[in-house]
């Protein structure tokens, strides 16, 4: 607890400096009799005085506690309320004006505090609106509250207890979005493509309504004359099959693009990616690594399983380490020996890397299915085109080149390659793993 003055108290003890300055001159100079400094003094006490009384109108801290309500997920960057409820243990008395600052965050975005409302006896509850920019969990341990006395001269901040825990998710709510469109059979609205099967995949699932993007060969006509309206058989693909996202936490991802945080970005398209293959009837499993493994989940299977894909996922962050692909890749091999699609994502900046990722995902392209996520930054993109200083648009005109190079590499070494900006990747992905599916190349 701390005991301050407020401005408005400020502003009274400046009244008898002010009056000292021009009444000890006065007294000097026309040799009065009255004492000036007991005057002076007098009028310093009388002022001290009415602060302390105001002081001891101001309730102590054991009248007041907290309790905070929230929302029991969180997604990042989306707008979320919580509750604040302020208990004044009275049961009889006038209100107290008062300044409330919850314990927010760096990355929380709050425009609400401080918050300045009298608290009445009783329950006292506020809600505000909150941004979360970071993933993961996170403990808002005190509320912040300042009280003042009946005139306003005096204020004491008081530092309350209330402990809540949150849990920042991924933003899921393109997740959402795709199991809507998917039963209405709308993805293209999300950008992805319907791909043609080749071969193989003819086991009938289920009939549905005709969309444009359908092929005329796989109307029924007897179901249509039937219903009255186009309806095509729908065949459903390879199940069963194993996808396992190896996903680069260190040095090479703690860039930004735009603002957003590249592995933030990675994070909620594998995440959209694994509910798609989940939902196709694929097994989905996860493997991050920096310099060590940070997080291994077994391939699991079944549209349930997703929330435990998410629960490895959202609370890991990009670290300046550097990766160790030796150590990954070693433990990849001894935790799946079933041949799976093997998706590396990460991002290459220098040759050390990238000789690396490609020596690994060759080894690995006759047992598994070796897949090469590279994330481009658009930044980097804008500074080759427009860029004033010609020296810089050659540096970073010859980097891209080298990326280049570095494609055709991995590609000639029998590595599936996908290159796409960070908030381009949630639907690029999507359709690759459909143009994999589709061509049983797994």
């Amino acid at each position: 607890m701390i005991a301050l003055p407020t401005k408005r108290a400020a502003i009274l003890f400046a009244v008898p400096l002010v009056l000292s300055v021009f009444l000890l001159p006065y007294f000097i100079l026309s040799g009065s009799n009255l004492p000036a400094a007991p005057i002076i003094l007098g009028m310093n006490l009388f002022f001290l005085g009415i602060f302390a009384m105001d002081w001891f109108t101001i309730p102590r801290a054991k009248r007041f506690t907290a309790e905070r309500e929230t929302e029991p997920v969180l997604l990042q960057n989306a707008k979320h309320s919580i509750t604040l409820a302020l208990i004044y243990h009275l049961k009889k008395g006038a209100s107290v004006q008062s300044s409330i600052y919850d314990d927010i965050l760096p990355f929380m975005e709050c425009k609400t505090f401080p918050l300045a409302v009298p608290i009445s006896p009783g329950r006292n509850e506020f809600s505000y609106p909150v941004t979360v920019s970071r993933r993961g969990p996170y403990d808002l341990k005190h509320v912040h509250l300042t009280v003042f006395g009946a005139l306003g001269l005096a204020r004491k901040v008081y530092r309350i207890p209330c402990e809540t825990s949150l849990r920042v998710y991924p933003d899921l709510r393109s997740v959402s979005k795709l199991i809507l469109l998917s039963r209405t059979s709308r993805l293209s609205f999300m950008g992805i493509r319907r791909i043609r099967t080749t071969g193989g995949d003819t086991e009938f699932e289920r009939l549905r309504e005709y969309t444009r993007d359908d092929e005329f060969r796989r109307i029924d006509w007897k179901a249509t004359a039937r219903q009255r309206r186009f309806m095509v058989r729908q065949y459903q693909q390879s199940r069963n099959q194993t996808i396992i996202f190896m996903l680069d936490c260190g040095r090479m991802m703690t860039a930004e693009s735009q603002g957003v945080r590249v592995l933030d970005q990675a994070i909620s398209s594998i995440l959209l990616l694994a509910r798609v293959a989940l939902d196709q009837g694929d097994r989905v499993g996860i493997l991050a690594f920096s310099s060590r493994v940070l997080r291994f989940v077994a391939p699991v299977s079944g549209s349930g399983k997703h929330r435990v894909l998410v629960q490895a996922c959202y609370d890991l962050y990009a670290s300046h380490e550097e990766t160790n692909f030796d150590l990954a890749f070693r433990h990849l091999q001894r935790a799946s020996r079933k041949r799976a699609l093997v998706c590396v994502v990460t991002n290459v900046i220098d040759d050390a890397n990238a000789d690396m990722i490609r020596s690994h995902l060759e080894v690995l392209s006759g047992r598994h299915l070796p897949f090469a996520v590279l994330l481009k930054i658009r930044e980097i993109h804008e500074m080759a085109e427009k860029a004033n200083d010609a020296a810089i648009r050659l540096g970073v005109s010859d980097f891209l080149e080298w990326r280049k190079n570095v494609i055709h590499r991995l590609s000639a070494g029998g590595v599936l390659v996908l290159e796409s900006f960070p908030d381009q990747l949630e639907v690029s992905l999507i359709n690759q793993y459909l143009w994999i599916k589709a061509r049983n190349l797994l």
